[in-house]
């Protein structure tokens, strides 16, 4: 009989011993999941910062151009019409710049928050984006996650997973992101 319930403290301390081992193991886990998700947080933020001050950039050309502009404009009939569509080209080529780096900004935070929801909810470490695999989508009032798959051409699994979505109700002004 003692043999029997000092087997059973033996088992139950072992057991207390190797809870109070892996605690610390996932609490360590835990750190280096955090650590990482900083890590990115911070490139992302640099990322940003340089891209806010090539717009800033982009901003003082636009303006720069503009005054040039109006510039050739008040000279009336004495501007060429070269110059003027030199000027209306440098305005849509850095137009088009700022809308590219927005885009690049945007698809950027997309994908490492979609990233980094994920991670969260499957326990791993949040995987590094390569080229542009996914793009958004603003849910507008009535529309369903099945509407959206359909017209996205993936499958509602698929959408539920990229966004780690739990149930099919969807928020006007969600934004999701569509895996390709």
């Amino acid at each position: 009989m003692k043999h029997k319930e000092l087997l059973k403290f033996a088992t139950l301390s072992a057991i207390c011993v190797l809870g109070a081992v892996s605690a610390p193991a996932a609490e360590e886990t835990v750190v280096q999941q955090l650590s990482i998700l900083d890590e990115r947080l911070g490139k992302l933020r640099a990322d940003v910062d340089a891209l806010q001050f090539n717009q800033q950039q982009i901003q003082q050309d636009i303006k720069q151009i503009q005054a040039q502009f109006e510039e050739v404009r008040r000279a009336g009939p004495n501007a060429s019409a070269n110059d003027l569509q030199a000027l209306e080209a440098r305005v849509r080529a850095l137009d088009a710049a700022r809308e590219t780096d927005k885009k690049v900004i945007l698809d950027q935070l997309a994908k490492e928050l979609a990233a980094m929801s994920g991670s969260r909810g499957s326990g791993t470490a949040p995987q590094s984006s390569g080229s542009s695999a996914s793009s958004e989508h603003v849910v507008q009032k009535g529309e369903t996650l099945t509407s959206i798959a359909k017209s996205s051409g993936v499958t509602v699994a698929d959408l539920r997973k990229a966004n780690n979505l739990t149930s099919d109700s969807l928020k006007a002004g969600q934004k999701l992101v569509i895996p390709k």
